[in-house]
């Protein structure tokens, strides 16, 4: 028969580490009232959760830096024939893959790593997460042009 021992844990003191918390603001994403905004894609990534494919884009203000609470973009699916959110949502990424000079076609693995870097102007408006019940940011337009 095995016998299992749990370890002590130690009440060491903590050893000498620098941490600086100011520096984390500029990492915590923020909701702006809805409004135009001029934005940047910091980096670009494709997430699949199960059979969706989603586009998950981490979008900084062109000024200041500021990062956007923002969440994935959903644009393929099983049911993505059945919603307009789906059809939206490609429309959205056709319009940066556009700005970017890039195909609006294609692997989507390829592609959207791509549109880091890519400015841009939207209207943002609010929504809330229907399981956290949290306010974020959601693009309702983006701008062909520049400034709206």
């Amino acid at each position: 028969m095995k016998e299992f021992s749990r370890q002590k844990s130690g009440n060491a003191s903590t050893a000498n580490i620098n941490i600086d918390f100011g520096a984390a603001a500029t990492k915590v994403a923020h909701v702006l009232e809805p409004g135009e905004y001029g934005l940047r894609v910091d980096s670009a990534r494709v997430v699949q959760n199960g059979q969706n494919i989603l586009v998950a884009l981490d979008l900084v203000m062109m000024e200041g830096g500021d990062r956007i609470d923002n969440r994935p973009l959903w644009v393929e699916g099983p049911k993505a024939g059945n919603s307009p959110y789906a059809a939206e949502n490609q429309n959205l990424i056709a319009k940066l893959l556009a700005r970017a000079g890039l195909p609006t076609a294609g692997d989507v693995g390829a592609l959207i790593p791509q549109l880091a870097g890519v400015e841009f102007y939207a209207r943002l408006v609010l929504a809330v997460d229907n399981r956290s019940g949290r306010t974020y940011n959601s693009i309702a337009e983006i701008y062909v042009d520049d400034a709206p």
